[in-house]
């Protein structure tokens, strides 16, 4: 398998992904409608609100999308440094003063003229594109220490500095590490390097998550209401959790039915981005939201497939950090609502309310269905 491949593009592409994609994202432009309108009239008088903004960054991402599947991914490849000091530079602004700044404790937003969008998910595109290029011109040097474990570590401490430690954004810092080590170990490093930076991260998330009060109460609470202790407090550090999976169980198999719940009515905080999934489950049903799941398991699946048959080491790399991102932020999301995981603010790609997300999961569904050509 050459490094960069050939890269002619052929009319033949994957269907199923991006029929699946643009499945969920059109389930949540009507998740989001339903979720939102509540909020939307209380605090803007409008209850199109949340719905419009959602509605206008789904064009975008259909730009992204086809601009993605049209261009030749050597040019990715061969511009792989310009998309890590884009990052780099990205991740960097959320801390200058009258363009990023802090809000409900993290940064991670940056806006100028009325427009605002979040960098670290970009990053998660941009770190993918990077990382999977990077690896791909090394080939085998991937494994070696100086030439591949020493420069890839110090870019992952780099990365979990800005992010999860200055940042404060330990959950999407969380995401980028670990799409970064799977890509790392795909492309045939150590076993033992793969531990080593496995057991750094582990912990310096813990040292992140006993060094800031909310992240641990978030945690005991976890930790309480998995043992259900009596110590569980689903009034106040336990409510969102408690609230999620009443949601849930209100649901039933076929749902209360569409526009019907009612934990949108301010039960269940974050009902329209993060918490979407309880909503899905309450009016959708159960049947419904495990068809969802099953979804983004199949979208994966897609994408670990073209990963098996790539003809160049970077296609291969590329799906498959696609993939992981897409899953790994669905099982987070998903799994914090069934409190099967602590609750995390990953958003549900393509379905949860927020324009930078749905913009950059359309990117990513576009590359991807690109590189479903370059297969052999």
């Amino acid at each position: 398998m050459s490094q960069s491949g050939n890269y002619k593009l052929r009319k033949k592409i994957d269907p199923i992904i991006p029929i699946i994609g643009f499945g969920l994202s059109v389930l949540g432009l009507v998740m989001v409608l339903s979720a939102s309108q509540i909020t939307a009239a209380d605090k803007y008088a409008d209850a199109y609100h949340f719905f419009i903004r959602q509605l206008i960054a789904f064009g975008i991402g259909l730009v992204g999308f086809f601009y993605f599947l049209r261009l030749p991914l050597e040019r990715l490849y061969e511009r792989r440094a310009s998309f890590l000091w884009a990052t780099l530079i990205l991740l960097i602004l959320v801390f200058l003063p009258g363009i990023g700044g802090e809000t409900a404790g993290v940064y991670r937003w940056v806006g100028f003229g009325g427009f605002s969008f979040q960098p670290s998910e970009v990053a998660k595109l941009f770190l993918v594109i990077y990382f999977s290029a990077w690896f791909a011109s090394k080939g085998d040097a991937v494994s070696s220490v100086q030439k591949g474990f020493i420069p890839f570590l110090l870019l992952l401490a780099m990365i979990a500095l800005l992010v999860g430690a200055l940042g404060r954004d330990l959950d999407t810092a969380v995401v980028l590490l670990v799409s970064a080590v799977v890509i790392f170990f795909v492309a045939k490093a150590k076993v033992w390097q793969v531990g080593a930076i496995t057991l750094l991260a582990i912990g310096a998330v813990l040292l992140l998550i006993f060094a800031t009060p909310y992240r641990l109460n978030r945690l005991q609470s976890y930790q309480d209401q998995r043992q259900n202790n009596a110590e569980f407090d689903s009034q106040n550090r336990g409510y969102h959790s408690q609230q999620a999976l009443i949601a849930v169980g209100s649901g039933g198999l076929w749902g209360v039915g569409f526009g019907q719940g009612t934990s949108k009515y301010s039960y269940l905080p974050e009902a329209h981005t993060d918490s979407i999934f309880a909503v899905i489950a309450e009016e959708l049903g159960f049947i419904r939201a495990a068809a969802l799941l099953l979804a983004y398991v199949l979208l994966a699946w897609r994408g670990l497939v073209i990963a098996q048959r790539a003809n160049s080491r970077f296609v291969c790399y590329l799906a498959v950090g696609i993939s992981t991102l897409i899953i790994l932020q669905t099982l987070i999301n998903i799994g914090g609502m069934l409190a099967l995981l602590p609750l995390a603010g990953i958003p549900l790609p393509f379905v949860s309310y927020g324009g930078t997300s749905l913009i950059v999961s359309l990117a990513m569904l576009g590359v991807l269905t690109n590189a479903s050509r370059e297969t052999k």
